[in-house]
């Protein structure tokens, strides 16, 4: 009896001083952290936003319940590229009360992408021919993460672009199907082909324009003045001088799997010199993201601008290519496919591959 009073008196005086869960204050500290930060604020419902999370969190109890409130936040900001990043925690305490539901069931899932190459992971390089002459073809697919796998990827794929340079005529990039993830090992990897310069480039919904980072000798260098300011991103042993590289004719291949990081390769090239883009437009996440955490840990990750390519565009729909070619057979006497021999017979035109 004595441990039975001891123990109700316990949790009577854990109830008295453990607060009740705030579902309204979780509700404006998000609103509060993303609104000053979203690229589409001036063009959202607010009012709206709140009261769709307000229904979403009706009865919750902690912050797994919060998670379509948060979600719903991050769709209704209209971009497609803005996301929640919940804790470990709270992820798989959400599995446990619904299994594989999504956190918002009743709005249609985002466009997937929609390509043949997206069970692409490693780079390749191949020499092609044009008319007498050889070019290099090299497949540039989605790399995750950092450290030594990003630097691994980054330099394969420079040796895949310096491999050719003593004969090729011209390049052919495939990003095909590349979904995105470090935009920088593609970038340091590509950088013989597009030059030492500015990176990263972005213009925020004030019209005011960025440039996070440089390439430079092989390395990609933070150019924002802050703590990280001439710290290099990643850097790759790879590297050598081939400057002739900067100008030689290169044909850039996408298509509609191409998101994100992988259309950051896209606009890169996008204004580049004895450039040309083959296949179809890319999936339209061209976008730039920040990120903030709540304080119950879950991410709040949100576009904030819009990448901007080396003539100053921006392209929030997609990278439209200067000739559209559906992918597919080519043919039937030529193993490459469609979009490879668009782009073949481009660089036969061009001068370094024509004499």
């Amino acid at each position: 009896m004595l441990f039975a009073l001891t123990l109700s008196l316990a949790i009577a005086g854990q109830d008295a001083t453990t607060p009740a869960f705030d579902r309204d204050a979780r509700i404006a500290e998000a609103i509060a952290a993303v609104r000053p930060m979203a690229y589409r604020t001036n063009d959202v419902d607010w009012a709206m936003i709140e009261a769709d999370m307000r229904r979403r969190a009706e009865g919750a109890r902690d912050t797994v319940d919060m998670l379509p409130a948060y979600s719903a936040l991050t769709y209704h900001l209209g971009d497609n590229h803005s996301f929640i990043q919940p804790t470990t925690e709270a992820m798989a305490g959400w599995r446990e009360r619904h299994g594989e539901r999504r956190l918002l069931p009743d709005t249609p899932p985002r466009p997937r992408p929609n390509s043949p190459f997206l069970s692409r992971t490693a780079v390749e390089g191949r020499d092609v021919q044009v008319g007498a002459k050889t070019a290099r073809l090299v497949v540039v697919p989605p790399v995750y993460g950092s450290g030594e796998p990003a630097r691994t990827y980054a330099g394969t794929l420079f040796n895949a672009v310096a491999d050719g340079g003593p004969r090729t005529c011209g390049y052919i990039v495939d990003v095909r199907g590349n979904t995105g993830g470090n935009v920088w090992p593609m970038l340091v990897g590509l950088s013989a082909l597009s030059g030492d310069g500015p990176a990263g480039m972005s213009r925020d919904r004030d019209g005011q324009t960025s440039t996070y980072a440089g390439l430079k000798e092989g390395a990609a260098v933070i150019a924002e003045a802050g703590d990280g300011f001439g710290m290099a991103i990643i850097r790759t042993g790879a590297w050598r001088p081939l400057p002739a590289l900067a100008t030689a004719p290169v044909a850039v291949l996408t298509d509609g799997g191409v998101y994100s990081s992988g259309e950051g390769v896209a606009v890169h090239f996008k204004g580049r010199v004895n450039t040309r883009f083959f296949g179809l437009r890319t999936g339209g996440l061209a976008s730039s993201n920040d990120n903030t955490i709540l304080s119950d840990g879950t991410n709040m990750v949100i576009t904030v601008a819009m990448m901007m390519d080396r003539t100053g565009a921006v392209h929030p729909q997609g990278v439209e290519p200067d000739q559209v070619v559906e992918n597919g057979e080519g043919s039937p006497d030529d193993p490459d496919d469609a979009v490879v021999e668009a782009a073949r017979a481009w660089l036969a035109t061009q001068p370094a591959c024509s004499r």
